[in-house]
C-alpha cells in the first residue's frame, strides 16, 4: 500500500500555516533548507512556512511541499534556457511537463537521457593517461628515477610508464556521476529509471574506482568538475548534456540522514537565475557592439586589498569607458527602503572609478538618481515583471533595456 504524504503548495515569499510535519522532517528542513524556507511553530498549532525567492519542490518522508514562482512557468522557462545554454529546452517545453509542475525534476532528466543517448550515437570521448606499474609483461618505457628510487631501497622492482587509451575521461566520469545520483531518485515513469541503467552500462567505464574517487563528493563540488571540463573540437557534442548537468548540481538534492530520513528535492534560486539570465542575455547582444560582459569578478574599495565588493556584472566598451551593473529579482523599494541598494551601487561605482550604475529591477518604477558633488548617475531601471507580459511582450522590453545601455555608451 503506498504511503500518503500530505501535500503543501504555496508560491514565493508566501506564508503558509497548519502545516504538520514529523519531527524529523522539520528537522531536515532547518537543517538542509533554511536558505529556501524559514520553519516555526505557528500559533493556531503546527508549523508556519514561509517561503523565500526559491522555487521547487521538497520531498520528505512524510510531506511533498511544492514552491511555485510568482512569473509565468514560460518566462521561468526561457530565463532557464538562456541562463544555462540549453538549446533543446526551448524546444520541448510544451512535453517536457515544466509548466504544470516546476518543481518536478524529470523533464531535466528526460532531456540529459536524450543527450546521452547522442553522445553514444556520436561516440564517446576518449583520452590518453600515462600509467606506471610493475613491469610484468607490459611493453613501454622504463621509468628510471622511479626504478633507481627502488633500488637503493634494495627493492629490485622494475617500473614501467606507458600511456592507455581510455574512456576514463572527466566527461564520462561526469555523465556516470549524474546518472548514478539521478538511478535513485523517483519519477512518475517507471521507463526512465531503466533507461538510466542502460545508460550506466555505456558510462561506466568512464568512472573512477573507489579507491580513486575517494569520498562521497557533494554536488557543489561535482558542479566545480563540470565547469573546470573545457568545451574542445573533439567533445563538442558533449556541450548540452554538461550544460544540462550544470543545471542538475545547482538544484537537485538528494540525501539520506541518519534515522533513515530521506529527501529528494529540486530548489531553483530565482536570484540566482535572473542574475545569470540577465549576464547570458547581455554577453549574446552587446558583444557585437564591442561590449566586454564581466560577471561576478572581485574588487577592492579600502586599501591593501580590504573591503572587497563584488558586483553582479561589470561592463565595459573598447576604449575602457566602464558601467556596472547590479540585478535585483524583486520589486524596486519606496523610502528608506531602497537605499541599501543604492549605497551598495555607490560602492561598486567607487571602487571601479564607474560614473555610471544601473539597479536592474525584476519589477516597480523607474528613476533616475544623480549623485550630489560628483559626476555620478545611478539609473534604476525595471523589466516591469509586475504586468502580466507573454513572452514575446517580455523579450521586446528587455531589447529596450539593452537599447538604453547602448545609448549610456554612445
Amino acid at each position: 500500500m503506498r504511503e500518503y504524504k500530505r501535500q503543501y503548495i504555496l508560491r514565493e515569499h508566501e506564508t503558509l500555516e497548519g502545516v504538520e510535519l514529523a519531527s524529523a522532517s522539520a528537522e531536515m528542513l532547518r537543517r538542509e533548507f533554511s536558505y529556501a524556507l524559514t520553519l516555526r511553530p505557528s500559533v493556531r498549532g503546527g508549523w508556519e512556512l514561509k517561503a523565500g525567492s526559491h522555487i521547487g519542490r521538497i520531498e520528505l518522508k512524510d510531506a511533498s511541499i511544492r514552491i511555485q514562482p510568482k512569473l509565468p512557468a514560460d518566462i521561468v522557462w526561457e530565463w532557464l534556457a538562456r541562463a544555462y545554454d540549453i538549446r533543446s529546452l526551448r524546444f520541448y517545453q510544451d512535453r517536457s511537463g515544466f509548466t504544470e509542475k516546476p518543481g518536478d525534476l524529470e523533464w531535466l532528466v528526460k532531456l540529459f537521457i536524450a543527450e546521452c543517448r547522442d553522445i553514444v550515437r556520436r561516440g564517446l570521448c576518449r583520452g590518453y593517461v600515462s600509467r606506471t606499474e610493475k613491469l610484468g609483461g607490459v611493453r613501454g618505457q622504463l621509468a628510471v628515477p622511479e626504478t633507481l628510487r627502488l633500488w637503493s631501497k634494495q627493492e629490485y622492482r622494475f617500473g614501467c610508464t606507458y600511456d592507455e587509451h581510455t574512456e576514463r575521461v572527466p566527461e564520462n566520469g561526469a555523465i556516470y556521476d549524474a546518472l548514478y545520483d539521478m538511478e535513485r531518485r523517483s519519477y512518475h515513469d517507471a521507463s526512465i529509471r531503466r533507461e538510466i541503467k542502460e545508460l550506466m552500462r555505456l558510462f561506466v567505464a568512464g568512472r573512477e574506482s573507489e579507491e580513486q574517487r575517494g569520498r562521497p563528493r557533494s554536488a557543489r563540488e561535482r558542479l566545480v568538475e563540470v565547469e573546470r571540463i573545457p568545451i574542445t573540437r573533439l567533445n563538442r557534442h558533449y556541450a548540452d548534456a554538461l550544460s544540462l548537468l550544470r543545471l542538475y548540481w545547482r538544484a537537485a538534492g538528494l540525501s539520506m540522514h541518519a534515522g533513515h530520513v530521506y529527501c529528494e528535492s529540486f530548489v531553483l534560486d530565482m536570484n540566482e537565475l535572473f542574475e545569470r539570465y540577465i549576464a547570458r542575455l547581455l554577453s549574446e547582444e552587446l558583444r557585437p557592439h564591442g561590449i566586454k560582459v564581466r560577471i561576478q569578478t572581485r574588487h577592492w574599495l579600502g586599501e591593501g586589498g580590504r573591503l572587497v565588493v563584488i558586483p553582479d556584472i561589470l561592463l565595459q566598451d573598447t576604449i575602457g569607458r566602464e558601467i556596472v551593473l547590479d540585478t535585483k529579482y524583486t520589486e524596486r523599494a519606496r523610502g528608506y527602503a531602497e537605499h541599501p541598494h543604492v549605497y551598495q551601487m555607490l560602492a561598486y561605482m567607487t571602487a571601479r572609478r564607474a560614473d555610471t550604475g544601473i539597479l536592474l529591477y525584476a519589477s516597480g518604477p523607474e528613476c533616475v538618481d544623480r549623485i550630489r558633488n560628483t559626476g555620478q548617475t545611478i539609473y534604476r531601471w525595471s523589466l516591469g515583471l509586475d504586468v502580466p507580459l507573454a513572452v514575446s511582450e517580455h523579450e521586446q522590453h528587455t531589447k529596450r533595456i539593452i537599447a538604453r545601455i547602448l545609448r549610456l555608451f554612445y
